[in-house]
């Protein structure tokens, strides 16, 4: 019988929900802080436009296009991930918790992007490490997709998994704490939790994608997400002064972090899950058929 079949549980509010009500209610308890604390547009953003520093051309196309690649390739891992995922997790409500964190977590990561792209239109597309409510917004809902993600990819629910919900939760809570206060002391380094507890979230989403599939390679999905990713940030914080604009290497690394990192992350730990839930799945049916009609 087809892992598609309805399922009978039609119990929607289970025990489950109080933990992750709480979870989000830390989580979203610090998205209402910073939106009370920030402003809209600093004073920054405001000179760039003033000052005429913006990406033009070719490289602003590119970038543009680069950003709504992203509208692409999620729905088609939403694809991907509501078929194969009926397919490989047998426990009916456990497939049914996996498939509806993975495709929340996937829209959370479109709207961070969404608002990541607002983040840019404000600078002009001159990327720059700044404080706004943008910026904030894509990070919020960046690390609040692939903490969904990584929870519909637990195999059970239990003490551990509540535990690292609430880590979760607090981990967002901490950051939007800290975030006003980097915005009021012009201190980078306020972000730098941001940068932890998307690591810490890329590690258990890592952890339990390999329990899922199988398969190995699943080390990339980190190594491009947060490795290539944080690198190219890295670099791109050299060329990111308005007084001393360097447009070109503002735009390839801006470019290189989004393709090489976030966008090449999610293709390969979608094509992984497609090529266990989907292409084995067909295979093993395929074979099956022909052994039954062997024998008849």
């Amino acid at each position: 019988m087809s892992n598609l079949t309805t399922n009978n549980d039609e119990k929607i509010f289970s025990s489950t929900l109080i933990v992750i009500t709480i979870c989000f209610a830390i989580a979203f308890f610090g998205f209402g802080y910073v939106l009370v604390k920030l402003p809209e547009i600093t004073p920054e953003q405001i000179k760039l436009y003033q000052e005429g520093v913006c990406i033009q051309g070719s490289w602003r196309y590119a970038l543009i296009l680069t950003h709504i690649l992203t509208f692409v390739l999620i729905p088609l891992a939403m694809r991907i991930f509501y078929q194969a995922l009926n397919n490989i997790i047998l426990d009916p409500k456990l497939r049914t918790k996996a498939v509806f964190a993975s495709q929340l977590g996937l829209a959370f990561i479109m709207v961070s992007i969404a608002s990541e792209i607002g983040w840019h239109v404000t600078q002009c597309w001159f990327y720059q490490n700044d404080f706004t409510m943008l910026n904030f917004m894509f990070y919020f809902f960046l690390i609040s997709g692939f903490a969904l993600w990584a929870d519909g990819l637990s195999k059970e629910t239990n003490t551990i998994t509540n535990i690292i919900n609430i880590v979760f939760a607090l981990s967002l809570l901490a950051v939007s704490i800290l975030y006003p206060i980097g915005y009021q002391n012009h201190d980078p380094s306020f972000k730098v939790p941001i940068y932890i507890a998307l690591t810490l979230v890329f590690t258990v989403l890592t952890y339990r994608g390999y329990k899922i599939i199988q398969d190995w390679k699943i080390i990339f999905f980190p190594i491009f997400s947060v490795g290539v990713n944080l690198s190219f940030v890295s670099i791109l914080e050299h060329y990111t002064d308005p007084n001393h604009p360097n447009f070109v290497y503002n735009a390839l690394f801006h470019i290189l972090h989004d393709v090489g990192g976030t966008l090449a992350g999610v293709a390969i730990f979608t094509w992984l899950v497609y090529q266990k839930g989907i292409l084995q799945t067909q295979k093993t049916t395929s074979n099956e058929t022909q052994l039954s009609e062997s024998q008849i």
